[in-house]
């Protein structure tokens, strides 16, 4: 019988750069937007060549966008790609970059910008050639993988004349094609004061035309001159150590090892030093290498890759943090001058900050100009224009308002208005620039689209755009409440026959949850189901949607109506502080669901209306004395803190306290916390109230203020008659508002604070601190007493045994068993069955299995070495 020997195949993992899918991971841009992406990094590139070379660039790009194809073409002035780095770049098998392991505010900086482009009309079905021309040299690329899925690469070349790069490429239009070249030649004029961009039209040809040629042509001329007049970080600029962490210094020496392979030239430490900003001298950088006597090549690492986080603290000794000044930025001018010339400026705004978080410096920028004509709105970071909003997932916290993303904050302070697009396509006559230039930014995604940013940061850029934006925020507010006060004058006759707000709401919510939560696929955020309402509401009503009333009120009334709405979630809004732990649990819907409370931990939970006060309370340890738990939250108690205080309360027999202002709405945050309310029917919980109320307050002299209560007094509340007479009583119902006093808990210094709360606990009859039942004392210390005895054995035996280095030695002795270069592989193999998996936890699980088939053989060698020792 004849049987099939089979023969094992082996596929290029390099292919992924041809399949649109990866290029869709790796770029973090749709299909739709691969034309862009290719101009984008194409630009990005020709500016970093220019800046290297020391050359004042000029930048043509042409482009046409007819019949099937798109052609685009882009050319700088610099040195050129060199012949050897185009063959490079051809290896799918590496990353070819010059910038993608270093801490610099460089643009781009993805590391496979170009093999992406080389993918892209493969990816899409088109066979194409891509066009590198550069030192005289003309490549022509085509890449395609074979019915067997293998990459195939026909490299052609032939001599020309050429100054500086030119690189072309042809991509067919797909369905929801996006592609608006003019956008990005104005971004990279925009960001970039020194460049001269022209873009214009060549046709359905792929060379770029002569200027002669050109059909149409726009050309963005540079405001200042370079080099010299404007000052900027440059790629060939020295970085700083105190850019890197351990993990980014390690990986930039190991990659000149890697490249010494490669090479055959490794290169030595002192060399190495002398590259950072502060060490170029010698005799700085001799002070640093004498500290590694045994290193005089950076391959020295590899025995010891452990000693480069030594070598970063040496080189931070021997130098001082930059100056964020030495970062750049783009400046008022520049951003004036362009704006008027292409839209015409009425008013303008700038602000910019220089400053230093955690030893990074970065500068933020921003410009907001009223114009003639309708503007756009430009995002850059490190002098190259965005894609989208880079900071739509940061928090930003303006005076007036609290929002996420550059865009919502533009939206909320009425400085653009901008709907939810890949471009800041702005329909209101401004136009906004916004920059960040900083050499080390985390970046959420693989195409670096999206920053994480520190909260420090997040609140000084927040600074800076409501400088730009507040003037437009104060007159926009002006106008609306008086067109808000005309039409309700105009339209009172008429109202019965319009559709309330809550009507068009309770119309539009079906879609907007379906769309927030793709179709049931995913949980959604009250405030993210806002986000998505608002805009379906705009051809129904001209009202405002509120967000307090939208989730506070007209969710809960939709809920009232229609039942729970799957999926539903509140954000968190306080923080629940563990006392001897340490540990913190912010109080959102999904936070309190998977809370699960300590056993003999704490017996009692004080809400605190105002967070502001929790650190006067930690710093009197007032949680540890009391064995209790502190709610630090901004005044009324969200549904997921009642939810919280009603398992505490009926599940776990906690004691439960409030603590308030002496005013209407801290009366009533104590009344709710017990009572049931219109979105918690039938809750009940017995709290505690601990004021503070106005009486006590009045006996302690505190000093009373003033404040306007525009609406009536909560219902239920039950006052004596001295806080009718100073909150507002009967007599003031009937009036749309009324002059009234309070106290509130501000008033007190830290240490009466501190006391009225240890006076209140007494004086309620506080239970005492934690202790557990007899009958599970005995078993708690037993474990106690045990955990301590293990401890005492396992650092006896690890001295008497030497555990370290029996370790070391069976880890030596069985390191041949485990072919540690396939790690590649196996962590491929595991993604291929879960993709949810890190790269660590799928080699974890291969090492465990290869473990446990060595494991005899493991246990056999270690009672060896035991009884060595």
């Amino acid at each position: 019988m004849v049987t099939l020997d089979r023969t094992i195949f082996e596929t290029s993992r390099a292919t992924e750069y041809f399949d649109a899918r990866e290029l869709q991971a790796q770029t973090g841009q749709p299909v739709e937007m691969f034309a862009t992406v290719a101009l984008k990094e194409l630009l990005d590139n020709a500016l970093d060549a220019c800046e290297t070379a020391g050359v004042p660039p000029v930048v043509d790009i042409a482009t046409s966008n007819g019949g099937d194809l798109i052609h685009i073409a882009v050319q700088d002035n610099a040195e050129g790609i060199a012949p050897e780095v185009v063959e490079r770049i051809l290896n799918f098998q590496t990353r070819t970059s010059d910038k993608s392991v270093y801490r610099a505010p460089t643009r781009g900086a993805q590391g496979n910008a170009l093999k992406t482009i080389l993918g892209m009309p493969c990816a899409l079905g088109c066979g194409r050639p891509v066009s590198i021309e550069a030192r005289e040299v003309h490549h022509t690329i085509s890449a395609r993988i074979d019915p067997a899925g293998e990459l195939q690469v026909d490299h052609d070349t032939e001599d020309i004349s050429i100054t500086g790069t030119k690189i072309g490429l042809a991509l067919p239009i797909v369905e929801d094609q996006v592609f608006e070249p003019g956008f990005w030649a104005q971004g990279f004029s925009l960001f970039n004061p020194h460049a001269l961009v022209r873009i214009s039209d060549f046709g359905n040809g792929i060379k770029l035309a002569k200027p002669d040629d050109r059909k149409t042509s726009n050309s963005y001329q540079p405001t200042v001159s370079f080099p010299g007049q404007w000052p900027k970080f440059l790629p060939t600029d020295l970085t700083s150590p105190w850019w890197y962490n351990a993990a980014d210094l390690k990986r930039l020496v190991f990659s000149h090892i890697a490249e010494a392979r490669r090479n055959g030239k490794s290169l030595s430490l002192r060399e190495f030093v002398r590259r950072f900003r502060g060490l170029s001298g010698s005799a700085k950088a001799k002070a640093v290498c004498a500290q590694f006597y045994e290193i005089g090549r950076l391959n020295d690492f590899e025995s010891e890759p452990e000693r480069v986080e030594d070598l970063l603290q040496a080189m931070r000794q021997d130098t001082k943090s930059p100056s964020p000044g030495i970062l750049g930025f783009v400046g008022e001018d520049h951003f004036r001058a362009r704006f008027d010339e292409w839209y015409g400026v009425k008013r303008f705004w700038y602000r910019k900050i220089a400053k230093e978080i955690d030893d990074i410096p970065f500068v933020f920028e921003a410009a907001v100009a009223e114009t003639q004509e309708r503007g756009d709105v430009f995002t850059g970071i490190n002098f190259s224009p965005t894609f989208e909003d880079p900071l739509a997932n940061t928090g930003l916290s303006g005076p007036k308002f609290y929002t996420y993303g550059i865009y919502g904050f533009l939206n909320q302070g009425h400085a653009a208005l901008l709907p939810e697009w890949l471009y800041a396509r702005n329909k209101a006559k401004t136009a906004v620039a916004t920059h960040l230039v900083c050499p080390a930014l985390q970046f959420m995604d693989r195409g670096k689209t999206r920053l994480k940013i520190s909260e420090a940061m997040a609140k000084e850029i927040a600074k800076v755009l409501w400088y730009v934006v507040k003037n437009l925020y104060h007159e926009e507010e002006r106008r609306r409440k008086d067109a808000a006060r005309a039409e309700r004058r105009e339209c009172e006759h008429e109202r019965g026959s319009r559709y309330t707000l809550k009507d068009v709401v309770f119309h539009v919510l079906p879609e907007a949850l379906s769309k927030a939560t793709g179709d049931g696929q995913y949980p959604v955020s009250a405030r993210t189901l806002y986000y998505q309402v608002r805009p379906l509401v705009q051809p129904y009503t001209t009202k405002d949607l509120d967000y307090t009333y939208f989730s506070q009120t007209l969710l809960t009334e939709y809920r009232e109506l229609y039942g729970s709405i799957e999926g539903l979630y509140y954000d968190p809004r306080g923080i629940l502080y563990e006392p001897h732990t340490g540990e913190t649990v912010p109080l959102g819907t999904r936070e309190v669901q998977s809370y699960t409370f300590p056993i003999w931990l704490y017996n009692k939970i004080l809400y605190v209306e105002k967070k502001g006060l929790w650190p006067i309370l930690e710093a009197a340890k007032l949680a540890e004395r009391y064995d209790m738990a502190v709610i630090a939250a901004e005044g009324y108690a969200t549904e997921a803190a009642r939810v919280f205080f009603q398992q505490a309360d009926k599940d776990q027999k906690y004691e439960l306290y409030a603590l308030h202002d002496a005013d209407p709405h801290g009366y009533n945050i104590a009344r709710t916390l017990c009572e049931e309310t219109r979105r918690m029917p039938g809750y009940s919980v017995h709290v505690i109230d601990l004021g503070l109320h106005l009486e006590e307050a009045l006996e302690m002299g505190l000093e009373t203020e003033t404040f306007t209560r525009k609406n009536a007094l909560p219902e239920g509340l039950e006052l004596t008659e001295v806080e009718w007479e100073y909150f507002g009583g009967p007599q003031e119902q009937t009036r749309r508002s009324c002059i009234c006093q309070r106290v509130e808990l501000n008033a007190l210094s830290a240490p009466a604070l501190i006391n009225y709360i240890e006076r209140k606990l007494i004086e309620t009859g506080a239970i005492g601190k934690v202790i557990p039942p007899d009958e599970k004392l005995f078993e708690l210390a037993d474990e106690i007493y045990r955990d301590q005895v293990n401890g005492c054995v396992e650092n006896t035996l690890d001295r008497l045994l030497s555990v370290d280095k029996i370790k070391r030695s069976i880890a030596d002795q069985f390191n041949t068993r485990f072919p540690l270069e396939r790690s590649s592989k196996w962590i491929k193999q595991a993604f291929d069955e879960d993709d949810t998996l890190s790269w660590r936890k799928a080699l974890e699980g291969k090492l465990e299995l290869l473990l446990h088939e060595q494991r005899s053989d493991l246990e056999e060698a270690l009672e060896i070495q035991i009884h060595k020792g």
